[in-house]
């Protein structure tokens, strides 16, 4: 491995200026400057993860952050040790800390009877934040790109996701502390970047493989919309804009009508119909599947809320809705009651 860079002014003006508009994305939706704090960058050796953990590297130096690595070896390829030590001495030569966990992604799948790639999100995720506690990091960051973000989409809409979700991941959650500054950046863009600097990374060849969804949706369906439309990018990025907008106004509204719903003694719900009559049928489902996950785990599907509303509608006081984890919305004359019910 070549001598990597050790500021911005040791980069050509072209890649220089492509780390900071990398920067000024994820301070647009963080809200702040992210890479003068805390980051823990999630690096799995490939083209995104490696230059990201570089980029936020650069960018922190100049804005006087810290940058830990964090890397989990799944066990499910032969190369995946060689993987390790790549990213290890990597974050070596950056001056980097270096966190890393070697997981039994088959095992825990088989144990929990759920599917390999779920298995190892949910390991990933476990040990990354135990990372983000233990330097008490204030981002985690991911290296997805304008490329995951399409692929999200259409495989949300093949899932049949609403508005605004359908348009696809988000740029940070708060609530986990994610960031993902490089949403609206091309792959292309990355490997011109690592190769300005002769930086290598490492390929996952099971991505070729069309085992799982998201590979059959990146290797067989994305390739023909990009041929249809080869600025299909841009939209699905201008799309994510839009629904980002959407869902800021969908929260105001929500929240203006939640301030106005009775919560009772025993945790349930009591929303008044003199409300729920004020409300446009859009807003009013919103508002149910709201207040149904302030009940606690467990999301309601859009066919049991479209039915819930129907029975609004036509007024079919006494009836009971169900929804998962035992939830249930009963309608009655003066409104809506939402309440988890009990088991006996």
């Amino acid at each position: 491995m070549a001598l990597l860079p050790r500021s911005l002014q040791e980069l050509d003006s072209s890649q220089a200026r492509f780390c900071l508009d990398i920067e000024k994305f994820g301070i647009l939706k963080s809200g702040v400057n992210f890479t003068s704090k805390k980051i823990l960058v999630a690096v799995s050796g490939g083209i995104d993860s490696t230059a990201l953990l570089i980029i936020s590297t650069l960018l922190a130096r100049r804005s006087g952050g810290r940058v830990f690595c964090a890397h989990v070896d799944h066990n499910l390829r032969d190369a995946s040790v060689e993987e390790s030590v790549f990213v290890e001495n990597m974050c070596a030569e950056l001056g980097v800390g270096f966190e890393k966990k070697s997981v039994d992604v088959e095992g825990y799948a088989e144990l929990n009877s759920i599917g390999l790639e779920e298995a190892g999100r949910i390991l990933r995720y476990n040990f990354f934040n135990n990372c983000l506690n233990k330097y008490d990091a204030d981002f985690l960051l991911l290296a997805h790109h304008l490329g995951d973000l399409c692929e999200d989409v259409v495989m949300r809409l093949i899932r049949g996701t609403g508005w605004p979700a359908l348009a696809g991941m988000d740029g940070y959650d708060s609530d986990r502390k994610l960031l993902r500054p490089l949403l609206e950046t091309n792959k292309q863009q990355l490997e011109s970047f690592l190769k300005s600097i002769n930086c290598p990374w490492r390929e996952d060849k099971s991505n070729s493989s069309d085992k799982y969804t998201r590979n059959r949706v990146r290797n067989n369906i994305i390739p023909l919309l990009l041929n249809e439309n080869p600025s299909f990018g841009t939209n699905v990025a201008r799309l994510k804009n839009q629904a980002d907008l959407d869902s800021d106004y969908w929260n105001l509204e929500i929240n203006k009508c939640l301030d106005q719903i009775e919560r009772l003694e025993d945790g349930s719900f009591f929303a008044q119909a003199k409300i729920l009559n004020a409300c446009h049928p859009a807003l009013r489902c919103r508002l149910y599947k709201k207040i149904i996950e302030l009940l606690g785990t467990g999301h309601a599907l859009a066919d049991s809320i479209n039915l819930l509303e129907n029975g609004y509608v036509a007024k079919k006081t006494g009836a009971v809705f169900q929804f998962p984890s035992d939830k249930t919305a009963t309608i009655n004359k003066q409104g809506i009651v939402f309440k988890i019910s009990q088991r006996y």
